[in-house]
């Protein structure tokens, strides 16, 4: 009944009035928390636990992994659903379609489209549950961590809440390497090395960070979403006029002899194809920050419009891109798909805007990591020169942990598969269904039969299979491609000097 699992309670505010006997089994903030925030506790009647008053604090401010704005005690609310929509394309759509490419390639026509389609699909669907779990059950959680608070308790919280902090924490590097990469695109006549474009972007990427809200980087992922559409035509529009050459009677066959397969290609090992797969599912994720993107909307409940849209127009983008790029350079496809295209102005234009929304892709994936951070270090997080300076400090310290991943693990394609396997996927699907199933039980929601089967298909198979399977198997592309690339530098320094 309702007391079965009365955080839901709790956190939507029942019984939470000063002196009302709260029934939650568990209590619903740390204490120690509270008295931080200096809000009065009282007593839960049944397990003598205590609990915040609620009145004490507007909502957002007391919960664990974002305590609301870092310059206000509450969050405006300001964004429409269409401001959010642009938020979770500028999130996921940059990084991921430039290396799925490579992964149809890896895996052939049939495999690689019903990935790109079937992913998109489901992605839409976890999202889904994600906008249920808050307006249905918990309206006051702002994240997963929050989530997880009210459904299981403190200490799922704070497990959850460190896999969320480290999941944005491992994909920042990934964003930085592509808007390296894109830069190098855009001026290859610099000669720079990975690691200096890294240094390059990372300078100017600190001032912008020092936004603090998802709000005001909006019209920046507007601006985003614009340039990745441009960029992705521009593209499109070269594979589209390689088509036609390659098709043209005068034209000579490649060299290579541009392969294409119907189904997995001969002589491709079935572990390796999981790391391919699990490119798909990061092309889509950005799971683990629509419950601050929510946060911020004007009406939470116009969430699905949202994300109907940005996953709709995403999963026809990136069918088209795989389409049009596999049809065009088959086998040959490069890990970073602008490196497919010839040397010229429309490369170059490609690069710049690439540049543009990877770098915002890069912001949007900070913000809450930064606030999170920035709120755990001040005990009464506000405006003015302190605050200011320590989101400075935090910022400066994520950026440069990110330059040293980055580093790390400088192949493309390598790391989107990954990051879709050991990350992507279990906040994209194991998360929401879990707090979907969490959600039905504590608030005795109509759970449908499809509904059911679902969340225990994302939850109890497709997640353990992708995390297990699809990592080994990137870990063994990363190894191969140290491995080429050791031995191209040996190679390399082999030749006499006059001929490097």
């Amino acid at each position: 009944g309702a007391d079965q699992l009365a955080p839901a309670a709790c956190l939507s505010g029942v019984g939470a009035r000063k002196g009302a006997p709260c029934k939650s089994r568990t209590a619903t903030i740390a204490p120690s928390l509270a008295r931080r925030q200096g809000k009065h506790v009282h007593y839960c009647t049944t397990t003598m636990r205590r609990t915040p008053n609620r009145d004490a604090s507007p909502p957002g401010e007391h919960l664990p992994l974002v305590h609301g704005s870092s310059a206000k005690p509450a969050v405006a609310r300001e964004s429409l659903w269409y401001h959010s929509s642009f938020l979770i394309m500028a999130e996921a759509m940059g990084m991921g379609v430039l290396g799925i490419p490579h992964a149809t390639a890896q895996i052939g026509w049939v495999w690689g489209l019903t990935a790109c389609v079937a992913f998109g699909l489901v992605s839409t669907y976890s999202s889904l549950l994600l906008g249920r779990v808050k307006n249905d059950a918990f309206a006051q959680a702002e994240s997963y961590a929050d989530v997880a608070l009210a459904a299981f308790g403190p200490a799922a919280a704070r497990l959850t809440r460190a896999s969320v902090l480290l999941t944005w924490q491992s994909i920042l590097p990934f964003f930085l390497l592509a808007c390296a990469e894109s830069a190098r695109t855009f001026a290859p006549w610099a000669l720079l090395d990975t690691p200096t474009w890294l240094l390059l972007v990372a300078l100017l990427l600190l001032p912008p960070l020092q936004l603090r809200t998802l709000h005001q980087v909006a019209w920046l992922s507007f601006a985003s979403s614009v340039a990745i559409v441009a960029a992705i035509s521009a593209i499109m529009a070269a594979l589209l006029l390689q088509a036609r050459d390659d098709a043209a009677p005068a034209s000579p066959p490649s060299a290579g002899g541009r392969r294409h397969s119907v189904w997995l290609p001969s002589g491709a090992a079935s572990l390796d194809s999981f790391g391919a797969v699990s490119a798909f599912v990061f092309a889509y994720q950005c799971h683990s920050v629509l419950l601050e993107i929510m946060r911020e909307m004007r009406e939470p409940r116009s969430f699905p419009a949202a994300a109907r849209a940005a996953y709709g127009v995403m999963g026809l983008v990136y069918t088209c891109t795989c389409v049009l790029a596999y049809g065009a350079y088959g086998s040959e496809v490069a890990g970073f798909l602008p490196d497919s295209m010839p040397p010229g102005h429309a490369k170059r234009l490609v690069g710049l805007l690439l540049a543009l929304h990877t770098a915002v892709a890069y912001m949007v994936a900070a913000q809450p990591l930064h606030r999170s951070i920035h709120a755990s270090l001040l005990a009464e997080p506000g405006g003015g020169a302190r605050a200011a300076l320590c989101w400075l400090c935090v910022s400066s310290g994520v950026l440069l942990l990110s330059i040293v991943l980055a580093t790390a693990v400088p192949f493309f394609s390598d790391l989107q598969s990954l990051l879709g396997s050991l990350a992507g996927a279990p906040m994209m699907f194991g998360f929401p269904a879990l707090f979907y199933l969490r959600a039905c039980r504590a608030h005795g929601l109509a759970l449908s039969w499809f509904d059911a089967a679902a969340c225990h298909f994302l939850l109890y198979l497709l997640t353990p299979t992708l995390v297990v399977l699809g990592t080994l198997s990137s870990m063994r592309s990363i190894a191969h491609s140290w491995e080429v690339a050791l031995a191209a530098d040996a190679a390399a320094q082999a030749q006499p000097a006059y001929l490097r």
